[in-house]
């Protein structure tokens, strides 16, 4: 009788709240990996994380690391589900190049998630108001946590004709390290996203808060240093800080990326979740307003989708030749 209540109080514990049988499975377990906490990339996963649990009853974490180049090896190893990475850092990730030794395989895309401005941010009493002013400063290049951002740093300040020989080059773990370096004067320039809550942070805590810089007068510099970026114009509103009127930064995309690791059916259904409730989406989080729902499957991108990621734009009328074109020569690499 006792082993009998031993056995019968096990499998009880092995149901989802010990419910029995009538409560069904558990929910799915996701983990979203993203940037710190204060990133644009932290917000839209809590908003992706928000409308899973909510319209799926995944059970749904965000787990903040202080870098992608950090987890995108394990999203490559299928010890993390969904990961937000940018264009830059999908690429060089898949095709194996520096920073990465070898190619990642393994990655797949679900989808576009919403464009990152990125630009150097200065103390707005520095007097530096151009990349070209960066010329002799001590300037963040390389991010520990997230080193294929230092090619697209260079491309920035190329634009002002300038290479690391021509400023003071640092290396930080990460972007909180750099902004406490701007923040204690050991740092003239730091490249960040636009209007994140650690920017917002730092430009609260200086006497005349901070400033973006503007591209250098050549702009073709960019994308010919850092394949996939562009120049974009971004201007002012009532929530921005740091802009005097419209300037000229930076601009990648982030994506969420999963693996081969996940089955498809989880993978369609996370896609046609999110996509589904794009609107919400754009509605609540400020990062994804520029994208529309049919952005979000682009058909130039750099690595391969992941099949239930097919099967859904496929049903959604968004896979087109390019979509398959570009699918299969990514996949005979």
């Amino acid at each position: 009788m006792q082993r009998r209540t031993f056995l019968i109080y096990g499998a009880c514990a092995l149901a989802a709240g010990c419910g029995g049988a009538s409560d069904g499975p558990a929910a799915p377990q996701l983990t979203i990996a993203s940037n710190p906490a204060g990133t644009h990339v932290y917000a839209v996963a809590a908003g992706l994380a928000k409308v899973l649990q909510e319209q799926q009853g995944f059970r749904a974490t965000i787990r903040p690391f202080s870098g992608s180049s950090v987890y995108l090896p394990l999203l490559e190893r299928g010890e993390v589900m969904l990961g937000l990475n940018i264009s830059i850092d999908s690429y060089l990730s898949y095709h194996g190049l520096p920073p990465y030794p070898q190619p990642m395989r393994n990655l797949r895309l679900l989808g576009m998630m919403f464009p990152l401005p990125i630009m150097y941010m200065v103390r707005a009493d520095s007097g530096l108001r151009r990349v070209e002013d960066l010329r002799g400063k001590r300037v963040v290049i390389t991010f520990r946590a997230n080193a294929a951002l230092a090619q697209l740093h260079k491309g920035i300040l190329a634009t002002g004709g300038l290479g690391e020989d021509d400023v003071v080059p640092l290396t930080v773990a990460g972007l909180p390290e750099a902004m406490r370096l701007l923040t204690e004067g050991r740092a003239d320039a730091v490249p960040t996203g636009l209007d994140t809550a650690l920017v917002l942070q730092v430009h609260s805590s200086l006497p005349g808060g901070i400033r973006y810089l503007t591209l250098g007068a050549d702009e073709a510099k960019l994308p010919e240093v850092m394949p996939g970026s562009q120049a974009l114009t971004v201007t002012p509103n009532e929530n921005s800080v740091g802009l005097d009127g419209p300037t000229r930064v930076s601009g990648v995309v982030d994506y969420l990326n999963s693996s081969t690791h996940v089955p498809d059916e989880q993978a369609y259904v996370i896609i046609k979740t999110i996509h589904e409730n794009w609107e919400t989406l754009r509605r609540d989080y400020v990062q994804m307003r520029e994208t529309s729902a049919e952005a979000v499957a682009p058909p130039d991108n750099p690595l391969p989708y992941h099949p239930g990621a097919v099967r859904y734009y496929r049903e959604a009328g968004l896979w087109t030749e390019r979509h398959e074109e570009n699918q299969q020569r990514l996949l005979a690499l």
